[in-house]
């Protein structure tokens, strides 16, 4: 059998030095595909067998050549054994730089990963958010150890990322991070802009997302039920911290607002219109749409029991951690069975909305959703409670069976 890998030694004639001397080259060919490189060395060509691709002297000069060429010649056989078995796929332009070293530093991928990153968190609050940034920087980091746990290297060519490549990090973060589903497909979506962005730099010729495959798994949203709401409402938290997380929560809960679009939301957000209604008119920090909700009476209160009018913005919010940790406890006390988090006041107030009425295309505006398909993942939930909601009514009434 033919071996894909062939390794041929040979001088460059007509490059000539003053000595008559000529340069020293290396070919690789796999596979048909061919790259050469400069050996660094010059030769006299009386003493230099084309045929063997080595020197035929008996002289000193000749025997430390030929072990050189030995030595090159197993390195860059078991540096092809090695990014085949790593990468299930090579190059001779990979093989030649894997072995020999010093690539550009703007082809690794690393290097331009985290120039990527430079450039983005300079533009934080200019059409760039902070979220998205943190995003990057996480998938970064990941990147990073894994490069270094499996290929045992600081750093790898953009030229060298394979389908293989792709599946092994995919594997790592779901196998040794122990990260689900839908974060390692955003995570992965992430890596493969940084890909496409080598791509359109020209650094990668093809593809290797092109037969990756990962699909996002809808998930069931939590909420609360109309009358878990109404025990949160009926807790009477302790002054101080816990009162303010449970107020914030409501607060949530009545305008559909999520954690960050709320600890955002400054005096400004609040209008009277023409009929006469207080209006909060924001921008979804997410996705940059508009959302314009009417205050209801609960909002209202809680604006006036915790805002800050000397301040910017209207609550001091504690970290999104320090709530959630509140509110789980919160939940345990009011015998709520889910577990309660900010984003669950979120979907209570979509689910309370299309229960009462609210048609799904003023709930999408008023959620600052940018498709519709968005918000139907709260129908879906409400036709679920339509459904419980109408089996206890059945075994409620089972009883007047006995009259057919």
């Amino acid at each position: 059998m033919r071996d894909p890998l062939s390794i041929l030694f040979y001088l460059k004639y007509g490059c000539p030095v003053k000595d008559g001397r000529l340069p020293l080259m290396c070919r690789i060919t796999i596979n048909g595909e061919s790259t050469s490189f400069s050996c660094k060395r010059h030769l006299p060509p009386e003493r230099w067998d084309s045929r063997r691709g080595r020197m035929a002297g008996d002289e000193e000069e000749d025997r430390l050549v030929n072990l050189e060429l030995d030595r090159l010649r197993e390195q860059l056989r078991a540096d092809y054994e090695a990014i085949l078995r790593e990468y299930g796929s090579i190059k001779p332009k990979w093989l030649k730089d894997y072995t020999l070293g010093s690539p550009e530093r703007h082809e690794m991928l690393l290097y331009m990963f985290n120039k990527h990153n430079e450039d983005f968190r300079k533009m934080i609050g200019y059409g760039r958010s902070l979220k998205s940034y943190q995003r990057y920087d996480i998938v970064y980091r990941h990147l990073r150890t894994f490069i270094r746990q499996r290929y045992s290297l600081e750093d790898v060519r953009v030229s060298y990322i394979t389908i293989h490549m792709i599946n092994a990090f995919e594997q790592y973060l779901r196998v040794s991070v122990g990260l689900k589903n839908n974060t390692v497909w955003m995570y992965m979506i992430t890596f493969k802009h940084i890909v496409a962005l080598a791509r359109a730099a020209g650094l990668i010729r093809s593809d290797p997302f092109a037969t990756y495959k990962n699909r996002f798994q809808q998930v069931e949203r939590g909420y609360l039920t109309e009358e878990e709401l109404q025990r949160i409402l009926q807790y009477r938290p302790a002054e101080g911290t816990e009162a303010l997380v449970r107020d914030l929560f409501l607060f949530s809960a009545f305008t559909g607002l999520s954690y960050t679009d709320l600890k955002a939301l400054t005096w400004d957000n609040v209008r009277s219109l023409f009929d006469g209604q207080t209006w909060v008119m924001t921008r979804r920090r997410k996705t940059g749409t508009p959302s314009n909700i009417l205050l209801l009476d609960i909002p209202k209160q809680i604006m006036e029991r915790h805002g800050d009018s000397a301040a910017a913005h209207i609550f001091r919010v504690p970290s999104n951690n320090c709530c959630n940790d509140y509110l789980v406890a919160m939940g345990q006390k009011c015998g709520i069975a889910t577990r309660i988090t900010f984003h669950i006041a979120r979907h209570t107030f979509a689910t309370l909305s299309l229960s009462k009425g609210v048609p799904i295309e003023t709930l999408s505006s008023v959620l600052g959703h940018t498709n519709i398909r968005t918000t139907q993942i709260y129908a879906k939930i409400t036709n679920k409670k339509i459904s419980e909601d109408m089996t206890a009514l059945a075994d409620k009434i089972r009883n007047l069976n006995d009259y057919l």
